[in-house]
């Protein structure tokens, strides 16, 4: 089959880093190529290049057989060059209809905006692609999974011949990852080519053909998707073995309760009533929509509380918003790094200290010398990958900022931790260096609620599984969390109990 896009010795610098050294790839028309490796191994670089965001240093482009340079992203997609994002890129005042149609020319009939067409246009490609969403809603209505999936669709109105995924599905639940898999079936079917980026491996054996594997700005492999095994091709990605996905698990806690819900209701959950007991990781896990983040928004403040009562440390507490939740040592690392958690024109190293601002100053001067001790600790522990903690956090790749976000709830020391999808977004060495650090933090006394849509992360971490469902406990599972199928009844089950 002839190769619908080649690269050839490609390079590109961002200050020190060699982003990319001398990759060269061919995509075969109409196949699914999975593009996989660490945070920071180039994935990203070359996929904004093939995008037209940035230039190449040196190397070459082929399109359709056509030496092209991408100088910019109109001109990568005006060829048929297309991305569906990590996380969706959408205004959120308007509809669903207009974000999906902005810039397109096709609704208007003699220079106005044809309201109907618009609508009408716009239910037909959500009917094809069996997307359940009102054309008419706005954007800001829904949840961040439908979102991502009118995101889609507002790529494959372009009708592109080649679509770039970059973890799709980090935000969706079962039920969206089926509607994002019959939507590239229907692809695959049309001969569209796709590139697909995602740290979770189980989907790539399920949708590709080969797997191009990156490493520090290499192409190391590209291995067809044939008898290959889950740690043939991390060993690819990391260049070892990684013995376990997990580190051993310390079931042991303290009997003191660190934090206390009883019966607590809010605009978004209903009668909530769940104990963390202090040096103990409680996961929370549930269908995109369940209540899980909705729940930690209320235990940190951001969220109204109608009824009920929250404890620490056996004391009634009235959280009234983050500061209050803040003095009492709760710290939220929430899902949106982007939106809620960091900084993004800002330096790496301000961001992993702006939660706690007091180790490392005095009379309101900042102590250089021990903000970067600090933010290289944190950096060494974490493998951030960036030429200097100087570097604007947008100028890393989405692993990489997810780590600086976990270094900034670290930083923050509290007493209790509270992670809503701590490992969105990041490889399976990455997680491994995260989950280790949970399990010190949880040695040291550290209290931590882990929230998580995947099962099998709760499952490795936690003693105590808490499902939600429908904004209401389904039921907890304590001892045997190696039990999926029960988790699963309670996740999907009519009624919670």
């Amino acid at each position: 089959m002839a190769a619908i896009l080649e690269v050839k010795h490609v390079d590109k610098r961002f200050g020190a880093v060699h982003a990319l050294n001398d990759v060269s790839l061919a995509v075969e028309e109409g196949e699914t190529l999975a593009l996989v490796g660490e945070n920071g191994a180039g994935k990203s670089t070359l996929v904004k290049i093939l995008t037209g965001v940035n230039q190449k240093d040196k190397g070459e482009l082929f399109f359709l057989g056509q030496k092209t340079e991408l100088k910019s992203a109109m001109e990568s997609r005006n060829l048929g060059i297309a991305q569906v994002y990590q996380q969706a890129e959408l205004i959120p005042e308007l509809t669903v209809a207009e974000n999906i149609f902005l810039g397109d020319m096709s609704v208007y009939q003699g220079g106005l905006l044809s309201w109907k067409t618009l609508f009408k246009k716009t239910g037909e490609l959500l009917k094809k692609y069996n997307i359940a969403v009102n054309p008419h809603a706005r954007v800001k209505s829904l949840n961040v999974a439908t979102q991502q999936l009118v995101a889609i669709a507002k790529v494959l109105l372009q009708q592109p011949k080649l679509v770039v995924f970059d973890e799709p599905t980090a935000v969706l639940s079962d039920n969206e990852v089926k509607i994002l898999f019959d939507i590239i079936n229907k692809l695959k079917a049309e001969h569209t080519t796709i590139i697909y980026i995602s740290h979770r491996l189980e989907e790539i054996f399920t949708i590709c053909n080969r797997v191009a594997v990156m490493r520090d700005g290499r192409l190391i492999t590209v291995l067809e998707n044939k008898n290959l095994t889950k740690a043939d091709l991390i060993m690819h990605m990391l260049g070892k073995k990684l013995e376990a996905m997990f580190p051993e698990k310390d079931i042991g806690h303290e009997d003191e309760v660190a934090l206390e819900l009883k019966n607590v209701s809010t605009a978004k959950v209903t009668d909530i009533s769940l104990k963390l007991m202090k040096g103990e990781i409680l996961g929370i896990t549930g269908l995109v929509g369940s209540g899980r983040t909705e729940l930690a928004r209320a235990i940190y403040g951001l969220d109204r509380i109608k009824s009920g009562e929250i404890r620490i440390g056996g004391e009634r507490v009235r959280l009234r918003d983050t500061l209050d939740a803040s003095k009492r040592g709760i710290f939220l690392a929430p899902e949106d790094r982007k939106g809620e958690a960091l900084v993004l024109i800002r330096p790496i190293r301000e961001n992993i200290t702006l939660s706690n601002l007091k180790t490392i100053s005095k009379s309101f001067f900042c102590n250089a010398k021990k903000e970067k001790a600090l933010v290289e600790k944190l950096r060494g522990d974490l493998n951030i990958k960036a030429d200097t903690m100087n570097r604007p956090v947008l100028s890393l790749s989405g692993g990489n900022q997810q780590k600086v976000v976990v270094a900034k709830a670290i930083t923050a020391r509290p007493k209790i931790l509270i992670f809503d999808e701590p490992t969105q977004g990041i490889d399976v060495g990455a997680k491994f260096e995260i989950y280790t650090l949970l399990n010190k933090l949880k040695k040291d006394g550290l209290s931590i609620i882990v929230i998580s849509s995947e099962i099998e992360e709760v499952q490795g971490l936690c003693n105590r599984i808490v499902v939600m469902r429908q904004g209401k406990i389904a039921g907890e599972i304590n001892g045997n969390v190696e039990d999926t199928e029960s988790i699963l009844n309670l996740m999907y089950r009519s009624e919670a109990v």
